[in-house]
């Protein structure tokens, strides 16, 4: 891998990444230098430090970039400390930016754009800049894109099934890689409450598929003592376009209600009824609810925060109402841990009762991404950039409100990394 600053190159050979991620309330910046010797040191944003150690010996560069920059409020999170070690192959790109198409999944999209902003600017002065256009056109779409080879990779919060690949299988391993993790925060705009409402699984399915019609239902009444709810018609409001944020919802009313699956059903697209509100885009349901009295959405808790919605707290299996948080999707993924050892796609919607303090509705994110690479180059800025989102990347996390992803779901990711290939050569070892 070559860096070069100034006009001066580094080559690095054999390159050892140990990447020691601390969860910190520190530094303000990325800042990478070496100098004479064979350690470089990151520091990025507010929650990580990474060690680089080179078995070269390196010229001195450096390079700074400046931090990604939210209107999100970051949230404290727990310390934890996880050590993962990379090795890089020898393989340089020939000079030259180095461009990639990607797109889908709008729930990671807030998080993605800096991403790729911030690996611009750390490789801008590089031999082999990498430069990523990433389209937030919804789950269903990138996972068409990357199956058809329009897109380099796809974002998506729906994990594709063995069905779905079946014909695909002459183009070798498809790789589903946890990238973020999340939740699905449900939102709403009545005039004139701005509490937290609890809600129960029960009461938001009975709200999507009709069967609770007003705010001043009984059933929701009762979850809410004290406050004054209006006799208004209930507005609610689903995505148009097929969506791994509906998957991840779905996912979950279908553990809340005996006959969801059966009648609206569980996926990207589902059989909302016509009476409903639809939008494209995470983005698009925010935007229809804010602008719309006694309605009711879902979406990605940044694009609540952002767009100053007030989102319920969700009745978990433990009977605690929790509101949307990094501290309580951590706890979600923390409690199938057993579970995403075996399968890194296994849903966590729904944790057991044992998990007090998880939220309901808590998801991961994929990056979908074929094993097997046909560009040599793009295979090589691949395997990089994903190896900096799933290590490094994820100090973004918590002022976007995604949680870091765990210690042992970033191992299992280097694991899946290390199979991104051309003709049979790796990119990085685990």
């Amino acid at each position: 891998m070559k860096f070069t600053s100034n006009g001066v190159s580094t080559t690095t050979v054999g390159l050892v990444v140990v990447l020691v991620v601390v969860v910190v309330a520190a530094g303000a910046y990325i800042a990478l230098s070496s100098s004479g010797g064979s350690t470089t040191t990151v520091t990025v944003n507010s929650t990580s430090t990474a060690t680089v150690t080179s078995t070269a010996t390196s010229t001195a560069t450096s390079t700074s970039v400046s931090t990604a920059t939210s209107t999100a409020t970051s949230t404290a999170i727990s310390s934890s400390t996880a050590t993962i070690t990379t090795t890089l192959t020898t393989y340089t790109p020939p000079a030259g930016k180095i461009s990639l198409t990607a797109g889908g999944s709008t729930f990671v999209n807030p998080i993605m754009q800096i991403w790729i902003s911030e690996y611009y600017n750390l490789t801008q002065n590089s031999a082999a800049p990498v430069s990523i256009n990433y389209q937030a056109v919804g789950s269903s779409l990138g996972q068409t894109g990357v199956l058809s080879g329009t897109f380099a990779y796809a974002g998506s919060d729906a994990p594709l099934p063995a069905s779905a690949l079946a014909s695909y299988s002459s183009k070798g391993p498809f790789l589903q890689i946890p990238e973020a993790l999340g939740g699905v925060a449900i939102f709403y705009n009545i005039p004139g409450v701005t509490t937290n409402l609890d809600l129960t699984g029960a009461v938001l399915a009975g709200i999507y598929n009709g069967s609770i019609t007003t705010w001043n239902d009984p059933r929701i009444t009762a979850l809410n003592t004290g406050v004054a709810l209006p006799a208004a018609t209930i507005v609610p409001v689903h995505r148009s376009d097929g969506s791994g944020t509906t998957y991840a919802l779905t996912s979950y009313l279908a553990t809340q209600s005996p006959n969801w699956r059966s009648t609206i059903g569980v996926g990207t697209a589902v059989n909302w009824p016509s009476f409903e509100l639809a939008s494209k885009g995470s983005s698009g349901v925010a935007g229809t609810v804010s602008t719309t009295p006694d309605s009711i959405g879902y979406a990605d808790s940044y694009y609540a925060f952002k767009n100053n919605l007030v989102p319920a707290k969700m009745e978990n299996a433990a009977g605690a109402f929790i509101a949307p948080s990094v501290p309580a999707f951590s706890a979600a993924a923390a409690s199938f841990s057993s579970a995403l050892s075996t399968n890194a796609t296994a849903p966590i919607v729904n944790p057991p009762a044992s998990a007090s303090t998880a939220y309901p509705i808590s998801t991961f994110t994929y990056v979908l991404i074929w094993a097997n690479q046909s560009n040599q180059p793009d295979g090589w800025a691949l395997a990089s950039f994903l190896t900096w989102v799933v290590t490094v990347g994820q100090s973004y996390s918590t002022g976007l409100y995604y949680a870091p992803l765990p210690p042992n779901i970033v191992t299992i990711d280097q694991q899946l990394i290390a199979q991104i290939n051309y003709n049979g050569q790796a990119f990085t070892s685990p």
